[in-house]
Formats: C-alpha cells, structure tokens, sequence
C-alpha cells in the first residue's frame, strides 16, 4: 500500500514537472492558439475586423470574435486586438504587444495602417519565442509616417493580367508597412478617348486617369457613357473599401488637367485651353479645358467634391502633367510648345510675365482640388512634381503651402543638398516626398537586396520623411526578398542586412540551403547594379510599347515586307512613319541614343554584367538539383533560378539593342571598306547572340512557373504580351534567319511617308 501511494506521488510530480515543463516551453504562437475570444472595440474600424479575423484564420479557428470597450478583459483566454484612440502621435508608429500562456493578451498599434503589420510581426517574427518574454509586452517602432506602395500594376491594368491578385498586394503593402496606396484605375482596358484611325495617342489615356473619368458636373454632363463613369466609379470605390479594410489610406494618382473630348469644345469653344497631345504620336490635336476661366475652375470643384463625398476616405492626390493627354497652359514644357486659351496672357508679353502667369495658374488649381476635397477631409493633401514644369518652377515653388507637397523623383535625390533649400523656401506646411523603385525594370521578382537597401538609404534625403515606393507584385512574384527588405526598414528591424536575408532564405529554403541562396542574391544584385541604363527601352512601362522581345534584329528592317512585320507593328506605340519602326536609335523626333553611348553599353554589359549573373543561375541550378529538394524549398530555388534567367535575357535583348545601333548605324557612317566589314562583322555577332537569346527565352516561356513578366489575361494588347508569346519568339527567329545577311540600312526619310493614300509619290515631293 504505501508502495503504491509512493509510486503514484512521483507520478504525480513527473506529471507536474512535465507540465511545467511545457509550460515553459509554450511559444507566442501556441500561446495563441490558447486564446478563445478575440475583443474588438465596439466601433470597430474595418481594419480592426480583418486583422481580428486573420488572426483566427491563421491561428486560433475555435475562437470567436467579440466587440466590446472597457478596459478589462471579459475572461482568461481573451485576446484584444485594436487601434490606439485619441491624441495625435507625432511618431512614425508603434505598436505593442502582451502575451500570457493562456492566450490572454493585447496587440494595440498607434494607427490603423499598422495593425496588419504588427500582427504579421508577431507571428512570423516572434511566434517561435517562448510566450514568457511577452508577460510584459513588447514593442516596435515603425520609420516612415508615409509609405506610398503601389506593385507597378494595381492602378494599371490589374483585372486584366493573367494570375494578378489585387488583395494580395494590399495585403502585402500592409504587411510591409505602407500606410497609403493610390486605387484610381479603369474598369476597362482603354479609356472613353476618341481617335482617329490608325492614330496610337487613346493608348496613353490609360495611365493615371482623371477625376473626370469617374464622375461629372452639369458642364459635362452626357460627355461620357453613364456606364462607363459607373463602371470606374464602382471599381474605384472597392479598391478604396478593399485599402480602408487593411488599414490605409486610398488616394488618387492622376494625369492632370486631361484634355476634353472635342464635343466638349463643339458646345463651349471659348472654353478651349491649351494643346497639350505630342504631335508626332497623335493625329488630331487634343486640348485641355482653361482653367484661367472660372467656369472650368467651378467643374473641376465640383468633380472633386462628388468624388469626395462618393469615396469619403480619400486622402490623397498624386498630380502628374505634360504627358498622357495632361498638362496646363503656357508652361515652357508642353510638348507642342506654350500656347494657351484666351483668357491668361496678353500679347507682347515677356518669357518671364508669361512664365509668372502659368505658374500661378497652376498654384491656383492645385489649392482648387486641396480646398474641395479638404471639405470632406480636411487632411487631404494634393502632390506635385517641379520635374513636370521648366521656367515655372519658382513661381510654383514660391506657391506651396500647406498640404501642397512637393515629390522628388529618384534622379533628384543624387543632390540631398538643394532640397534644404527647397523646403526652407516652400511655406509651412510643404513637405517632401521622395520615391524608389525597389526592383529591376519590367522583370518581376529579381533578387537584388543590397541595392534596394541602397536606394532607400539614398532616397532619405535631408527633409525627406514620406515616400513612394514600387515593388514586385506579391501574386506574380511570391519569393521577392527585395520586399522583406522594404519591410525590415519600415518596420524597424534592429538585425543587420545580411543577417535578415540569412534569416530569410532560412525561412524560405531551409538552413543547408540558405547561405547558397544569400550568395546567388549577391551575384544577381552585382548584376542588376552593374547593367546600364538603357534609353526610353529599359523603363518597364515602355519595353513592352517596342516590341523588342518579338520583332527581329536584322540589318536592315525596311526589307522586310510589310506584311511579315504586321505580327508586332499593330501593338507597337508607334505610328505609321515613326523611325522607331526601322530604327532601334531613334522615336518619334528623339535619338535615344549615339554610337558612343551604344557602343559603351555594349563594353559595360559584357564586361560586368554575365560573370556575376551567370555565376548566380549555377548556383541555384545546383542547389535545386540536390538530393531531398522537394516541396517548397524545391518551389523557391526552381522561381529564383528561373527570374535570374529572365533577366538575363531581358538584359540581353537590351544589350543587343545597343549592338544593333553601333552597329547598323556604324556601318552607314563608316569611312572605309575595311571599318564597314569590322563593323558589319559585330553586327551579325550581334544578331546571332540576339537569335540565341530569343531561343533560350522561348524554352524558359515554354517550361517555367514563374509569372517573370506581366501576361495579359485574355489577349496580347500594347502593354502586355499575351499566351502566343512563344509563337512569336519563333517568328522572330525565323525573319532573322531569313535576313541575316541583308545589308545594313534605315531610310533617312522615313518619317517623311505619308502612305498609299498620297496622290503624289514619295519620288516627287521628297526633292522638296
């Protein structure tokens, strides 16, 4: 008897000691799953709801959310999950954190756009630690009370790209940290833009439509298909609902004042401002409304005041102008030259009078759309670049003044110096934003961690507190390390760089696999930094607009007949007698680039860019084809390798862009038989590779799953590639194969053709 009573007393302290034992063992994510209510204020905000509802998605299902205020906790296992109330916190953010083992606790952020961040904190940073270290909270401090992001394609053309998930990158921008995201965007693929046949200018209309794209005012009233405003206006107002549930704030990026359709001036044409289309990309000249008449002020008022009150939760406008059918009277930088309606300047009046003129014109709309939406929301700020401006630029500068803020572009931050002028000069009230890409051109998910560190160091310039940052798109590029990067920065991780990828590609590959990783990112990061910046082709919204990826590099374009060329010239942002079409060194009346410039691409591309870039494509190679890769390690090596492959034919295309301009151009210009056949020698080296390259893209097109570049949905358009891209690529092959051997030339007169309708031939008017 006592025998038994001393045996199941030690059972009794082995149960306790191993109980105390898991006790202490517990960590922050199993504490969690202790939690069986989830408290949210009785107001809850819409992000106070999705995060509650994450959190029971993720970890504790069995629980139930419940709303209610006070400041005690109904029972143990409740968890309470809100936004600070009250009082204006002049930090960049915070949060904080208490945790018991019996998932009683509370996560609190100072501000909405921060709850989803905290929470993804705490789970997938903290949640292996033991619960004890969170008996007393613990907290973090954000950098950035103003983090725009955007993903390149979300106030794009979103619903139109094959595998794109717009919640997932408002989910990912606040899980990042940002705190505001622009969601104006067309529910169609182009805009109610009027053109002419055979004209390409409608195609621009799509970028960063105006206000006057989702509602109207009496004045335009009927201008527009009633459809087409509810249509945009129904899309704009769910990517506002879809940020406020997440936390940030919805804004508007917009190409403005935008030009009236020509009914519009038919019915008013004493309202006709100024021409503002690029003549040589459009048929028909296209003109803004004059904002120096108070009529149109009155519109363009109440366009933002119906906007505001259909989407109240609007807090921001981004204005760009002098491009995509925008821009303002009389400024120096209008494509067609200043010029404007009747109701601004005066004859014989001087360049700085009309200089003066057009600024305050320009100060005069930009406090017109601050004082409209600030009577719904009286922090609404309105946005502007001077890059957009030439000798207006004081009087702009000079007229800045409370939420009237002032962006730098990246090229502006080079100098931290001249914006404390800047911003000394601008009234209270200005501040600066900056912005970054914090990604290569056009190729999406490339690892290059180290520079995106870089840019955003570089990009806190002096005074520079609010930024705009570009990323890969979470749903096409699910391994982005560049994004982890973004968000260590914001969310005030105190690791070191290396130590944060190490950490990373653990996560992502496993612990034998990581430190291979991290060494592939370093090579395609020495890549990416070294590659040079190649003209108008190597921006990500233009490379696409060319064609370069399926129209073939031959010597000499113009011999290939217009009926083989037809596959890729109707999609290209070209019209008919653009040299850009027989020439890769020149658009529209710009040269992009001189032999110097090509051939310097060329030497640079060759001699920095393929060691390191191919270095990294081994790497992941071999590590994908180690023993025991499966699932999602397998997963992550196979999308990295891939991308790395992308871009290197991306890079490639680019480098033999240069080739074929050194070369085709060379050959022309060159002074002796024996520089023509040097010359001629490096271009068909040139077209070879570039024959190659296509080859090695169509087996990557044919094989991978990987979404490298944006792929329309349904098919190809101007700005997408579609599902025949493979077809394509071999199509290119194959003229290339055919015309390999031409003899260089472009037609110096070619933007001179007028096409087949002339009733004179080219033969007799082009002696004049």
């Amino acid at each position: 008897m006592r025998k038994r009573i001393l045996l199941t007393g030690c059972a009794a302290v082995l149960l306790l000691s191993c109980a105390a034992r898991a006790q202490a063992r517990t960590d922050v994510t199993g504490a969690l799953r202790n939690a069986t209510l989830v408290v949210i204020p009785s107001t809850p905000l819409p992000v106070e709801r999705t995060v509650a509802g994450s959190l029971l998605k993720r970890i504790s299902p069995g629980a139930h959310i419940e709303e209610r205020d006070g400041p005690d906790l109904p029972r143990s296992g409740s968890f309470r999950i809100r936004v600070e109330r009250g009082g204006e916190d002049t930090s960049a953010g915070w949060f904080r954190f208490t945790l018991a083992p019996d998932g009683t606790g509370e996560l609190v952020a100072s501000r909405p756009h921060l709850l989803y961040a905290a929470l993804c904190t705490v789970l997938d940073e903290w949640g292996t630690d033991d619960v004890g270290r969170y008996a007393q909270g613990r907290g973090s401090s954000f950098r950035l009370r103003w983090l725009e992001g955007n993903d390149g394609l979300f106030v794009g053309v979103p619903r139109f790209i094959r595998r794109y998930d717009p919640e997932a990158t408002i989910r990912e921008l606040a899980r990042l940290g940002c705190s505001h995201v622009s969601v104006n965007v067309l529910a169609a693929t182009g805009a109610a833009e009027e053109g002419v046949p055979g004209e390409i200018y409608p195609r621009f209309y799509v970028y960063s439509p105006d206000i006057d794209q989702f509602v109207e005012t009496d004045l335009t009233r009927g201008l527009y298909p009633p459809e087409y405003l509810q249509a945009n206006l129904d899309l704009l107002k769910k990517n506002a609902a879809l940020a406020v549930a997440y936390g940030l704030t919805p804004g508007l990026t917009v190409c403005s004042p935008r030009t009236m359709p020509e009914a519009f001036f038919t019915k008013y044409p004493f309202l006709r401002g100024a021409r503002v289309d690029h003549p040589f990309r459009s048929y028909r000249p296209r003109y803004t409304a004059t904002l120096s008449h108070p009529l149109v002020r009155w519109h363009y008022a109440q366009l933002m005041r119906t906007i505001m009150r259909e989407v109240p939760g609007l807090g921001f406008l981004v204005l760009w102008t002098n491009d995509s059918g925008s821009g303002f009277e009389y400024v120096s930088t209008l494509y067609a030259g200043r010029n404007g309606g009747a109701y601004l300047i005066r004859e014989w009046k001087s360049d700085a009078a009309v200089a003066r003129a057009a600024g305050e014109n320009v100060v005069r709309y930009l406090r017109l759309l601050r004082d409209a939406a600030s009577e719904t929301n009286p922090r609404f700020r309105v946005i502007t670049s001077l890059n957009w401006f030439g000798a207006e630029k004081d009087v702009i500068l000079d007229g800045l003044g409370e939420r009237l803020d002032l962006q730098i572009q990246p090229s502006d931050s080079a100098d931290p110096s001249r914006w404390n002028a800047v911003l000394a000069r601008a009234r209270g009230g200005t501040s600066l934003f900056g912005s970054l890409r914090a990604a290569p051109n056009y190729i999406l998910g490339v690892p290059c961690p180290w520079l995106t560190f870089d840019r955003l160091r570089s990009a806190e310039t002096p005074g520079v507190r609010n930024f705009s940052v570009t990323f890969d798109p979470p749903s096409l590029a699910p391994w982005s390390v560049n994004r982890e990067v973004i968000r260590a920065w914001q969310c005030g991780a105190e690791a070191p760089l290396d130590t944060l990828l190490w950490v990373t590609a653990r996560r992502w590959c496993g612990a034998d696999a990581a430190p291979g990783v991290v060494r592939a990112w370093r090579m395609a990061d020495s890549a990416v930094r070294s590659f040079p910046e190649v003209p108008l082709y190597g921006n990500s919204w233009a490379f696409p607009w060319y064609r370069h990826w399926v129209r073939p590099f031959v010597p000499d374009i113009g011999a290939i007949p217009p009926e083989a060329r037809a596959y890729y010239e109707r999609h290209m942002v070209a019209t008919f007698n653009n040299p850009t079409l027989i020439d890769f060194g020149a658009d529209a009346l710009w040269l992009l680039m001189d032999r110097q410039e090509a051939d310097s691409i060329v030497r640079r591309s060759d001699a920095l860019v393929w060691g390191p870039l191919e270095a990294g494509i081994r790497l992941l190679d071999t590590l994908a084809r180690a023993g025991g890769r499966e699932g999602r390690t397998r997963e992550v090596l196979s999308d990295q390798h891939d991308r790395l492959i992308a871009l290197r034919c991306y890079y490639r295309t680019l480098r033999n862009v240069a080739g074929w301009i050194g070369g085709v151009h060379g050959y022309i210009q060159a002074g002796s038989p024996p520089e023509r056949e040097r010359l001629l020698t490096a271009l068909r080296a040139t077209i070879d590779d570039e024959m190659r390259n296509t080859g090695e893209l169509y087996r990557l097109w044919s094989s991978t799953r990987a979404e490298f570049m944006p792929v329309a949905l349904e098919g190809e358009s101007w700005a997408l590639y579609g599902g025949n891209f493979g077809e394509l690529l071999l199509k290119k092959i194959d003229l290339m194969k055919q015309h390999r051997n031409d003899t260089p030339a472009i037609d110096p007169d070619f933007m001179w053709r007028v096409g087949p309708q002339s009733p004179v031939k080219e033969s007799e008017y082009l002696r004049y």
